[in-house]
């Protein structure tokens, strides 16, 4: 049952963006020297079947409509010399995306990778399977890509699952020695670095390498958390509310608490995937719960 519950939400979510994009219009954080632009390959509203541990209670309470929006976001840092993206989206607006930034798809120097879901794999390859970046590097988590690059776990995966596994497998192929592997370290200890002023910081459960990114320069900093949260309006104030699509629930749930006690008590800046736009705000706590603000919008 879960396993054509994801298969559909894919499906849904393909066609439904395919059809009817509603690119959001880009908005910017500065970060020292560095400017974040936020892309978008649209939003959606989704059913609430999706959604794993939350009680009639709560969907009445947070989704009194019976649907939860999801938005579809990534990222271009630019700053010291670098023009960094954060995941690439579905790959059907990259490109127009960049343009409009004043961006070449040559410009790219690096590609990080919270993880390899389609939806963030998308833009890496052209229509013919070719790398869509021909500079870029691209940089996930070693135990990401050991997982998308195993045989057996794509048989275990089951056959609804196969095309994920096909598909990271192709970008893993066009890149090649461009792919560069990390372990991510801990968010309280400021991560790993990946990159000057860029760490990896570790978020495993969506996925086996799943990873967030932290930019800092100076005393500025943004985390882009990736797919740390998929249903705002719920997750929120219910945060051990989980996705049918998480790998591992349990651990996804405990990263999410973990995480955003961490930044809602350090008013650390976030950036997320599935987070609506504006995509990029502050937490902070609320009851059992908590709150994300949007940039633009009173504390």
């Amino acid at each position: 049952m879960t396993r054509c519950l994801l298969t559909l939400f894919c499906i849904l979510l393909l066609l439904s963006l395919a059809a009817n994009v509603c690119v959001a219009e880009q908005t910017t954080r500065k970060i020292g020297q560095w400017r974040v632009l936020t892309f978008s390959d649209g939003e959606g509203a989704r059913d609430p079947s999706l959604l794993v541990g939350a009680s009639p209670e709560l969907l009445q309470k947070y989704l009194p409509t019976g649907k939860f929006l999801i938005g579809m976001q990534y990222f271009l840092a630019r700053g010291h010399g670098k023009t960094v993206l954060i995941d690439t989206g579905l790959g059907k607006n990259l490109l127009r995306q960049l343009q409009d930034a004043g961006v070449k798809p040559e410009d790219i120097d690096a590609v990080l990778l919270t993880h390899m879901h389609r939806d963030h794999i998308g833009g890496l390859l052209t229509t013919d399977g070719a790398a869509a970046l021909p500079r870029a590097t691209v940089y996930l988590a070693e135990k990401e890509k050991a997982y998308w690059s195993d045989p057996r776990m794509m048989a275990q995966a089951g056959t609804d699952k196969r095309d994920s596994f096909l598909s990271a497998q192709k970008v893993l192929a066009a890149y090649g020695g461009r792919v560069k592997t990390f372990s991510p370290g801990q968010l309280e200890t400021g991560g790993v670095a990946v990159l000057p002023g860029i760490a990896a910081v570790a978020a495993y459960g969506h996925t086996p390498g799943h990873s967030m990114f932290l930019l800092k320069d100076g005393e500025d900093e943004l985390l882009f958390w990736g797919d740390l949260t998929h249903a705002m309006a719920i997750q929120m104030p219910a945060p051990a509310v989980a996705l049918v699509y998480d790998l591992d629930r349990q651990e996804a749930v405990a990263v999410r608490l973990k995480v955003l006690r961490y930044v809602s008590a350090r008013k650390l800046p976030v950036a997320g995937a599935h987070i609506p736009g504006p995509s990029m705000g502050l937490v902070r706590a609320a009851g059992d719960g908590y709150v994300f603000t949007p940039d633009g919008q009173d504390q």
